[in-house]
């Protein structure tokens, strides 16, 4: 099984036809990207679906989101409404007041960061494992955080466990670059085009 994991960039938000438009669908893999989708996401689902699949392109998003449980209705933007269990939400998103003060106020990008590259040296074992002929590839902000933090005492050392050949444009290219001009839509994802180009860039490393 071919699969295919991340945020919005993957899912295909804003296209007329994401099932055979998105870049998975171009490419042939089952798409299972998420609107909104935080890292936590991605490698919960990333490791859930290990032991089924043969292929994965894994695409990493932003640090600042995360995948919290709710059993109070809460509205988050337009992805939730009146909605229960679990969410996607960064402090930006919802006015849940102990969220926004504890992400918004306390929670620092460094450590953000750091979880995220953690996750990804974590995720690369349990592919491996697997046997899980994988790629990771970031959607966007990844592309500059390693170059923020790699001199960084406490994430450099996780970025040099990261096996970089199977990372797709690492460390400085992502979607964002790869759909760079190309026609996007008025929440700023790439278009038929954009998703194109995506497939195209990740196919030259398959």
């Amino acid at each position: 099984m071919k699969v295919a994991t991340g945020d919005s960039f993957t899912y295909g938000e804003e296209l007329e036809d994401r099932t055979v438009s998105a870049w998975p669908a171009l490419l042939g893999y089952e798409n299972y990207g998420l609107r909104g989708a935080s890292n936590e996401y991605i490698f919960r689902t990333s490791a859930e679906l290990a032991p089924k699949a043969t292929h994965m392109i894994v695409a990493w998003s932003e640090c600042t989101r995360h995948e919290i449980y709710t059993h109070n209705p809460v509205s988050v933007m337009q992805r939730y409404t009146n909605f229960t269990g679990i969410i996607q939400v960064n402090s930006r998103w919802t006015d849940i007041p102990w969220f926004r003060e504890l992400y918004g106020k306390y929670s620092e990008e460094q450590h953000q960061f750091l979880r995220t590259v953690v996750n990804m040296v974590t995720l690369q074992d349990v592919l491996t494992a697997n046997n899980v002929d994988y790629r990771y590839c970031s959607a966007f902000s990844n592309q500059v955080m390693f170059k923020k933090y790699k001199d960084d005492t406490d994430i450099a050392p996780w970025i040099a466990r990261l096996n970089t050949d199977k990372f797709i444009g690492f460390p400085d290219e992502g979607f964002v670059e790869w759909a760079y001009e190309t026609p996007r839509g008025k929440g700023g994802h790439p278009m038929e085009y954009g998703h194109q180009k995506i497939a195209e860039r990740i196919k030259q490393e398959l």
